[in-house]
């Protein structure tokens, strides 16, 4: 094999890709389809690897091993191009790649570490067939067609790695949300968003003038006591800083050369009576609480603090970030939702809840009624450059401390969507109801290799009376992709524990073991010549000559 081919071939996602024949010029990208499956479908020794490509960035990957191994001149594409990564590799092939090195026409960027001439060389040199709707049998045909070329190099070449210069995480656009029991807690959350996902701009309040900034961000205080804040550490600020904050939303006072103040903007607007055409002052707050008292059930309880003569302020004064409050009645309790058009986060935020949630106090009080939770919906929830190290800090040191996010302690957090209860009966025929929306290819469990279903029941609470929803299949997935179809589970780590324990009872299926919900299987139970019968009569069940061919979006 002299030098053209790096030793330890691939050198990227080893234990990932399917090997064939070294000696082959044929690499075969699967992308979002099962590469066992293809690799079965493929004549042996008719290709040098098999592998997915899930998204454009793991075109850099691709490169790489493809440089280790100068004997690849073909890629073929087929499957199901679920994220336009087969797409992006078309592109980058017609088209290569602009100065920044991102692919011209499409989703995705070259590593810089991968030289601009080496990216132009495999354009060159690498043949890309592109069978993405055809038959696996049409592949075959394509394989043993293509004539042999000789390695493009006489040496392997291996890049240097990428270097981590992430400075934000992809992410959706707009919609972000951050939850906890108190506010320190919450802010942890919100820094670290915007410390992964927040987007660079500009801004004239920072010394380099940048900031990081997420979009309708929504955040919920639970339980904060506003009558004894929990201030930990690490907050940006003392008690006696927060004490004498506090005025600022809970009087109406006006502070001389201030732009605004929110507490004036709440307790002393200023409005012509109509009968009279005479000037009054309003205090929303205590006009919200009569209301409330009056009709329980009212939506008009809203405080308004921008004022239609903002706007010739605009562009050389300072209006308020905060521009309307909220107020209502249900479940018994007072729930309050702020609105901010701009907030420093870093800052400003945790000031205004804790303050936001002395007022939520003030009108419960009012009303007679108990506090529900505490919403803040900011526009633009940013933070400033000069903020990012400190909170790295912060979140580095504090975050798992203080959200118990800790190796083995228990991650137990309550749904509020429901209670879920997960068994399994064993030989038994399966019969889709009208939930049932599970894809064919998550089919896995055949008639001939094992009986029985995955039963999941959804309950409103804990005493687990009458079920709101049945969810039954042959496979953890068939069950799993319903349940997520419907949009029933609200926490990720609820999502995590639902498909550990579906996973658990397809195990016990497959191996006739006892399941228990929350406990693990004993696998003690199960010889290895049990195992190995189970595996290959599964591996039986797949029928690769019935195999359809996979479409495109």
């Amino acid at each position: 094999m002299s030098n053209v081919i790096a030793p330890d071939w691939p050198i990227y996602f080893k234990n990932i890709l399917r090997v064939g024949s070294l000696d082959s010029n044929v690499a075969v990208v699967t992308l979002w389809t099962e590469r066992d499956i293809v690799e079965k479908a493929l004549k042996p020794g008719s290709f040098a690897a098999v592998g997915n490509l899930y998204a454009a960035a793991g075109i850099n990957h691709m490169m790489r091993n493809i440089f280790a191994n100068p004997r690849i001149r073909y890629l073929i594409i087929w499957g199901a191009d679920m994220s336009q990564s087969g797409h992006a590799l078309m592109k980058l092939m017609e088209k290569g790649i602009d100065d920044d090195y991102k692919i011209i026409d499409a989703r995705g960027e070259i590593e810089k570490e991968i030289p601009r001439k080496a990216v132009e060389e495999f354009r060159k040199v690498v043949k890309v067939i592109d069978m993405r709707g055809k038959t696996l049998e049409a592949v075959n045909k394509t394989i043993a067609e293509l004539p042999k070329l000789p390695p493009f190099s006489k040496e392997y070449r291996i890049f240097p790695p990428a270097k981590p210069r992430v400075s934000e995480w992809p992410s959706e656009s707009t919609g972000f949300r951050a939850e906890g029991d108190t506010v320190a807690q919450t802010w942890l959350k919100i820094i670290n968003l915007i410390s992964k996902y927040g987007k660079t701009e500009k801004t004239r309040y920072a010394s380099n003038n940048k900031l990081k900034e997420i979009l309708n961000l929504t955040a919920v205080v639970q339980k904060e006591d506003p009558e004894h804040e929990y201030l930990p550490h690490y907050m940006p600020f003392s008690m006696q800083e927060l004490q004498s904050y506090y005025p600022e939303m809970m009087t109406k006072r006006r502070i001389p050369g201030a732009a605004y103040n929110y507490g004036d903007r709440m307790r002393n607007q200023v409005v012509v009576k109509e009968d009279s055409k005479t000037l009054i002052t309003i205090n929303q707050i205590k006009e919200i609480i009569n209301l409330l008292k009056r009709r329980p059930f009212s939506k008009k309880a809203y405080a308004v603090l921008y004022r239609a003569d903002d706007w010739l302020k605009a562009d050389s004064s300072d209006t308020p970030c905060m521009t309307q409050l909220h107020a209502r009645i249900t479940q018994n309790k007072l729930f309050l939702t702020a609105y901010f058009r701009s907030q420093d986060m870093f800052h400003g935020w945790p000031r205004n809840a804790f303050a936001l949630r002395k007022v939520q106090k003030e009108m419960a009080d009012g009303v007679g009624i108990a506090m529900g939770p505490l919403t803040i919906v900011t526009m633009s929830a940013h933070m400033y450059a000069d903020d990012w190290k400190t909170a790295e800090d912060i979140l580095s040191q504090s975050y798992l401390p203080e959200l118990k996010y800790q190796p083995r302690y228990p991650h137990l957090k309550l749904d509020p969507r429901g209670n879920w209860l997960i068994d399994v009966e064993y030989d038994t025929e399966f019969s889709p109801d009208k939930f049932y929306t599970a894809p064919s290819h998550t089919h896995a469990i055949k008639k001939e290799s094992a009986k029985g279903k995955i039963i999941a029941r959804l309950f409103p609470d804990e005493r687990m009376s009458t079920p709101l929803g049945v969810f039954e299949g042959r496979t953890a997935k068939e069950v799993f992709w319903q349940i997520i179809d419907w949009e029933i589970v609200n926490f990720p780590s609820h999502a995590f524990s639902l498909g550990e324990e579906l996973a658990k009872a397809e195990i016990a299926i497959r191996l006739g073991l006892e399941f228990k919900m929350d406990a693990p299987l004993d696998l003690s139970r199960i010889s290895k010549n049990k195992v190995r019968k189970t595996v290959k009569k599964a591996g039986k069940n797949h029928n690769l000559k019935k195999l359809k061919p996979q479409h495109t979006r």
